[in-house]
């Protein structure tokens, strides 16, 4: 069973039921092998300049320092992996910084049972919350009180008038 996170553009992005994205979670096998595509494919910019920012500093200690070229290539190895970890985790924070609104969860042997049932789930709850026609008439605002012609200030909670 894959678990996915679904998530809404922000406001004002014309239809988002059309936009809406589902986000894997767990391992990401793109973001082990090709990392920097997958990060400029998903316009990650501020997880790619940390990424670069880290796998350059581990390949420049490993050029510079040769006595622990072997533990910077360990590091670099399970960095790669730990990226791969979190990649979605990123890629959530990414949408969140973006203005991306969570909706939910949706789970399913693969992504298009995930979708469905997930489009079931909020298809009806968009149903439930619609306004319906035999709704009460809405009522016009009623009017504030006329101000107090008195300049005395008023002291407790029911004051009387004297």
């Amino acid at each position: 069973m894959k678990v996915y996170t679904v998530h809404e553009p922000p406001e004002g992005d014309g239809d988002s039921a059309d936009r809406i994205l589902f986000v894997k979670e767990g391992f990401c096998w793109p973001a082990l092998f090709v990392p920097m595509l997958w990060l400029l494919w998903h316009r990650m910019w501020w997880v790619l300049l940390g990424w670069l920012a880290i796998s350059t500093g581990l390949a420049v200690l490993g050029e510079l320092v040769e006595e622990v070229a072997f533990i910077v290539g360990v590091a670099s190895l399970l960095f790669s992996f730990w990226f791969a970890l979190e990649a979605n985790v990123l890629r959530r924070w990414s949408l969140g910084r973006k203005g991306w609104r969570m909706l939910g969860i949706a789970a399913g042997r693969d992504r298009e049972e995930a979708e469905q049932s997930f489009f079931r789930r909020y298809l009806a709850l968009k149903v439930a919350r619609a306004p319906s026609r035999s709704a009460a008439p809405h009522l016009p605002p009623v009017p504030r009180p006329a101000a107090s012609t008195t300049d005395r200030p008023v002291i407790g909670l029911f004051p009387q008038p004297e």
